[in-house]
């Protein structure tokens, strides 16, 4: 300690001083993203003609005795630098390790470019270090809860980084809470949730938190829900029955406090599986358990999946060519004469015996088409021409449909940017067909799926205030992409019923956003022409492009109710 009193100037604790600034050094811990060069030099301009306002938090350097830790102030020292200053103003603070990472932490949250995974990074320095977390925690107005939240989108994955870490991609724009519900999953379901450019994350629009944490639900599994008994030993002897698994979501009530732990021990209500390979062997196993008890009574047993869900790889590998997928199945008794013993191997009803009418569940009804009707001889009444161009037009719409919700996806920050721009933008009157962008009134029509991810650090109102000082331009934007995120969730609605004024939908959409409309109109009916065996007639003329408004939902929901349930299938067509 004589040492440090003859190297260092004389200080006092949490006051101003001046020191030079080459006592300074930056601390290890703070483990953001590189400094920008050009924030730097903007600052350095600044400082140059007004001083350097803000004084930088440093401690004595716990190694070098003649030197001062950055605890809080990285940036601001190298802009003084640049700037030429030879001496700055800091505040010397006598802390101990964990007080010092506290600092830097607290320091990093006031950021405003602060990125989730560097801040998840410094706090997981608290955790690999065993320092008192209450404590940290108290100092820096949180909870341990919300620390071990943000620490764990260290355990994010590669292709979960590799996503987030794209310039302008979908997963860029995600919130902390957003990533903190992917993070808490095993690696191998957050991969999952990664596949196809996160497809099952973003395919129906930039999802809210809890429309995420439904999704990744879906790829979870809850111990309640299972078709075995939780409590079963012999599914697999070696990882043992799931009630007494670790690898489960009340096993780490921090991270999943929506599922607390019971005290003796036993699963929780909500209680889900976090190994998802252990949980796909044990499936296979209680399956085909099932299928030996089921057919030693009934060798003609047959194996069939209801609905248009998916199957795990390990049924698909197990059993998966014997499987027959079902829609609209005729559940029948055991007595029916036309009863066929099967047994379902998906939802909750899988491994049970039940019996279906297999003769009038294959073919049309059971595509989702309905029964034509029939004439005196019994046979089907062939579809009138006009029928048949009203089908072809819904599938040339559905093509349309999927050919913008694509392009949709696609649009990133820089193209919103371009779209509002003052020198892009269609400024014409409405007499001259022409619609004035106007990103209030979008927002005030169609809304915006971003939510306040939570009370805790107050991340809409940061956003909020930083959307307030930007460009309007900028602000047009950002107002535009929100909107746009609600046009994906429409235009993914699937459905024959729906498909025609979602194409119209596109159309306006098209309108807005400067996408050549007809071109795609055109491309839909190259792609789908018209049969050559039907007797020719002319094409209906392109749509015009009108301002008056388009139907709303509830329009949408009475056409779905007056047209033929014979249409269901012509989004599966289209694609």
């Amino acid at each position: 300690m004589s040492a440090t009193k003859s190297k260092l100037p004389k200080m006092i604790a949490s006051r101003v001083q001046t020191v030079p600034i080459d006592k300074l050094v930056p601390t290890p811990d703070n483990r953001r993203k590189p400094i920008s060069d050009t924030s730097v030099r903007s600052l350095a301009q600044s400082i140059k003609s007004d001083g350097l306002l803000q004084p930088i938090i440093v401690r004595q350097h716990p190694t070098q005795s003649d030197r001062f830790e950055i605890r809080a102030g990285e940036r601001r020292w190298r802009a003084a630098k640049l700037a030429g200053l030879k001496e700055v103003p800091v505040v010397v603070r006598k802390l101990d390790n964990e007080q010092a990472l506290a600092v830097t932490i607290a320091e990093n949250l006031l950021r405003k470019d602060l990125h989730p995974l560097e801040e998840a990074e410094a706090i997981q320095l608290a955790f690999e270090r065993e320092y008192d977390l209450k404590a940290i925690a108290s100092r820096l107005g949180k909870s341990v809860g919300y620390l071990a939240r943000r620490a764990s989108l260290t355990k994010l994955s590669k292709a979960w980084r590799a996503e987030i870490m794209k310039p302008n991609s979908e997963a860029s724009r995600l919130s902390a809470a957003h990533l903190e519900l992917i993070a808490r999953l095993p690696e191998a379901t957050q991969n999952a949730l990664a596949d196809s450019d996160a497809w099952p994350v973003f395919g129906r629009g930039f999802p809210t938190v809890d429309e995420l944490r439904r999704v990744i639900d879906g790829a979870l599994h809850s111990l309640g829900a299972m078709p075995w008994n939780p409590g079963d030993e012999t599914l697999d002897p070696k990882a043992g029955s799931c009630t007494n698994c670790p690898k489960r979501s009340s096993q780490t009530p921090m991270l999943f406090p929506e599922d607390e732990s019971n005290r003796n021990g036993k699963a929780a209500k909500h209680d889900r599986c976090l190994d998802p390979a252990c949980f796909d062997r044990k499936y296979v196993a209680f399956v085909q358990g099932c299928e030996c008890k089921h057919r030693a009574d009934h060798p003609n047993l047959r194996l069939v999946q209801i609905g248009a869900g998916t199957l795990s790889p390990g049924v698909e590998q197990a059993i998966g060519e014997r499987i027959k997928r079902m829609y609209a199945p005729k559940f029948v008794k055991a007595a029916s004469p036309n009863a066929v013993p099967v047994m379902q191997v998906d939802g909750p009803k899988a491994g049970k015996l039940v019996f279906i009418d297999m003769g009038e569940s294959i073919g049309a009804a059971a595509n989702g088409r309905g029964k034509r009707p029939r004439d005196e001889n019994g046979k089907a009444v062939p579809m009138t021409l006009d029928e048949r161009r009203a089908r072809l037009q819904k599938r040339r719409d559905a093509y349309i449909v999927k050919h913008v919700h694509a392009l949709l996806r696609e649009l990133t920050p820089e193209k919103a940017a371009e779209i509002v721009s003052p020198w892009s933008q269609r400024q014409m009157n409405r007499e001259n067909g022409k619609v004035v962008f106007d990103s209030i009134a979008l927002l005030t029509a169609f809304g915006s799926t971003k939510r306040a991810d939570s009370v805790d650090g107050g991340e809409a109102w940061k956003e909020y205030d930083s959307l307030r000082q930007s460009e309007p331009t900028h602000e047009a934007a950002a107002a535009l992409l929100a909107v746009v995120q609600v046009w994906i969730k429409r235009l993914n609605i699937q459905g024959g019923h729906t498909v025609t004024a979602q194409a119209d939908d596109a159309r306006r959409m098209c309108q807005i956003l400067g996408i050549d409309f007809l071109a795609i109109f055109a491309e839909a009916r190259r792609a789908i022409p018209q049969p050559k065996s039907w007797p020719a007639f002319s094409e209906p003329d392109p749509p015009t492009i009108s301002t008056e408004p388009i139907g709303n939902d509830s329009q949408i929901d009475e056409e779905s109710s007056a047209t033929e349930h014979d249409e269901g299938d012509v989004l599966a067509e289209a694609v």
